[in-house]
């Protein structure tokens, strides 16, 4: 059939039109829409097994806490049952030292006195010379026992690792089990007190039982489970899934549902394998959750099952969800938007009809206008057309509204181009001189040391600003006593002023220190300059640090800046903590503490400012001071700047393409080995 009609000829576009559309959004969508609504469902269960996961961990951080107090409350009680011990073996010593008595009848006379000690519950004292030959004690059968070969609950020679400890700082606490007769490795498990009596090179101790705590410790750990499989009995996930928690030894602490209870033992008709078995091949945790398809014979149906180990209770805590449940949701999607296409292509060919004859003309002459204005120069003034201008009043309509939307949009086409150009050429001004100012502030970095110097300590600092400009600080140089003094600070805003602010911070910390040399004085000046003509009440956080680059002795003072951290060579991480004074440039006036420390050859101690600890990733999840010390911790040894840089990348690959919000500085010192 040929059309005559416009009319009919813009119904019939506009239908078709539509209509494929409808089709290819429905074809192009359908996949996509499956995938997100899938992925959604997916990620709430993720998000519940997380929440599960988080629960674990704070009712284990709970019942550790618990035990700890446990522990503690015993070990005080120790040590003033120690302290009675002390006092005897003082009483004799002091009568020796006044020849009253020999020193033998003294040890005599107290050895017989620890004999006869009793003490309730268990507890009981001894000692041992540096023989580690049992000397006294209230359990007679360790009466001249040599106790070399007791273990504590490391694996240490329990006898002389206390000797040694006690020796070099007085006292030694320690956890052991003591030998059972049958020599099977389930003996009594105690923990006690040593102290050194330095007179006679004697080590007193004060021992208890263990049993209290450990029964103690079990009998929370199974209260704990229990209120966790009764949360998780009344969990569903999406339509019929649900959650259970198996444990290394099998057993399970929430059990599944009863329609469900033989799922575990279940055999995949391809692989032959129980879903336990895949279970029990699950990664250690890592903190992801391991997530695999398990075909159940049973229901002849496909499960997703979410997985994630939480090692310090022994638990698996599963999440299980029928595929079926997981699309269903889409499915229901699918249909309710197919709807919706039909319905809203039958009412737009019916207003196509009604409305194409009356817009026809005045649309033409519209896109017409509309065309030619990208040729026109929209700095000049405005040349509308009549037949356009009168279109607002002759068509009191929807068309008559978009002439004169047309109109106001050529208009404001204009004023936003002359508006354009100006803030174009303010910005350009502005971007300049942002530009010289970090230019400017990089300059005020210190320059690399000398080879000299370095040969005594590897320095290495880096500073990333949020902005073109940042209000982050560090400086390195040499006092007129020979020794390198290193800072790192934080100013409390960003851009211009926390720029300036961190400019004369960095001078007045360098003018002070001409004459003065210790870090807590030099502290407290820096403060008192900065106090006097504050009116925007800034502050900047602080550390002031100097190190003998001879002897390694290191001391700071810390104005509300988070701590300093020393990487040391076997790994291990050791925090420089305490605060020497608020942050400065609050108050004039204040005293500020003075701390020190010894940085062994090898060691590196490393400084760091907020933007580090509080950098984001894409989840809105922080940085945080968890992670930065357990990224120091696994580190091996190495010079500063590969330490620097490592944590840098380390923070950017966390943050992904988060953009940065705070100014990131980095300062690492490492001390040359011997």
């Amino acid at each position: 059939m040929r059309l005559t009609s416009l009319r009919s000829k813009i119904f019939l576009l506009v239908g078709l039109t539509l209509l494929v559309v409808a089709v290819a959004v429905l074809l192009v969508t359908q996949r996509n829409v499956t995938r997100s609504v899938v992925a959604s469902e997916q990620q709430a269960v993720r998000n519940v097994l997380n929440l599960l996961v988080r629960d674990s961990e704070a009712r284990w951080g709970a019942l550790l806490n618990d035990k700890i107090l446990t522990v503690r409350n015993g070990r005080s009680h120790l040590v003033q049952l120690g302290a009675t011990v002390r006092s005897v073996l003082d009483m004799f010593a002091e009568q020796v030292e006044r020849r009253q008595i020999t020193t033998t009848e003294a040890q005599d006379l107290a050895k017989k006195w620890i004999n006869g000690l009793n003490l309730d519950k268990g507890r009981y004292a001894f000692v041992f010379n540096r023989d580690l030959i049992a000397l006294a004690s209230g359990k007679r059968e360790l009466l001249g026992m040599s106790l070399a070969t007791v273990k504590d609950f490391k694996g240490h020679d329990l006898a002389a690792s206390a000797y040694q400890e006690a020796r070099t700082t007085g006292q030694s606490f320690a956890i052991y089990r003591w030998p059972s007769l049958a020599g099977d490795g389930q003996g009594e498990l105690r923990y006690a007190y040593f102290a050194y009596f330095e007179p006679w090179d004697w080590i007193f101790a004060i021992t208890d039982s263990a049993r209290e705590v450990s029964e103690q410790f079990d009998r929370r750990r199974n209260e704990m489970e229990t209120a966790v499989s009764e949360a998780l009995g009344s969990l569903r996930l999406a339509d019929s899934g649900f959650a259970f928690i198996l444990r290394d030894d099998d057993e399970l602490v929430s059990p599944l549902p009863a329609m469900h209870a033989g799922m575990l033992d279940e055999r995949e008709p391809e692989s032959r394998s129980t879903l336990r078995d895949l279970l029990r091949r699950i990664p250690p945790p890592n903190g992801d959750i391991a997530t695999f398809t398990f075909d159940s014979p049973e229901d002849k149906s496909d499960w997703e099952i979410s997985a994630s180990r939480f090692k310090p209770l022994g638990w698996t805590i599963v999440a299980a969800v029928p595929t079926d449940d997981l699309t269903r949701p889409a499915t229901a999607l699918r249909f309710r938007l197919g709807t919706i296409f039909l319905g809203v292509l039958g009412l737009s060919l019916l207003v196509a009809w009604a409305m194409s004859a009356r817009i026809t003309r005045p649309l033409q002459q519209l896109s017409d206008f509309a065309r030619k204005l990208p040729e026109q120069d929209l700095s000049a003034a405005a040349d509308i057309p009549d037949h356009i201008a009168q279109l607002p009043r002759k068509q009191p309509d929807e068309v008559g509204r978009l002439a004169a939307t047309f109109i106001f949009m050529d208009q404001q086409l204009r004023e936003k181009i002359a508006s354009l150009v100006q803030e174009t050429s303010s910005r350009e001004r502005l971007q300049s001189e942002l530009s010289i100012a970090h230019d400017i502030q990089m300059g005020l970095l210190p320059v690399p040391l000398e080879q000299s110097i370095l040969d005594k300590i590897d320095l290495y600092a880096t500073m990333l600003p949020a902005k073109e400009v940042g209000g982050d600080l560090y400086d390195y140089f040499l006092l007129n006593n020979g020794k390198l003094c290193f800072v790192i600070g934080d100013v409390s805003d960003k851009g211009v002023p926390a720029a300036l602010f961190m400019a004369v911070t960095r001078t007045l910390v360098r003018a002070c220190a001409e004459d003065e040399t210790d870090p807590a004085q030099l502290m407290e000046r820096v403060n008192n300059r900065l106090a006097e003509n504050n009116p925007n009440l800034m502050f900047v956080t602080l550390i002031l640090a100097v190190v003998d680059l001879e002897s390694g002795e290191l001391a700071w003072a810390n104005a509300g800046h988070p701590p300093l951290c020393v990487l040391q060579r076997n790994g291990e991480l050791r925090m420089l903590e305490g605060r020497s004074g608020p942050a400065c440039g609050v108050q004039d006036g204040l005293p500020y503490r003075l701390f020190t420390a010894v940085l062994e050859p090898g060691e590196t101690v490393l400084g760091y400012t907020d933007g580090v600890t509080e950098a984001l990733n894409p989840a809105g999840e922080l940085y945080g001071e968890s992670r930065l010390f357990e990224f120091l911790a696994r580190r091996p040894p190495a010079d500063a700047q590969a330490t620097t840089d490592a944590l840098i990348r380390h923070v950017r690959e966390f943050a992904h393409d988060t953009d940065q919000s705070d100014d990131i500085t980095v300062i690492a010192a490492k001390r040359a080995d011997p």
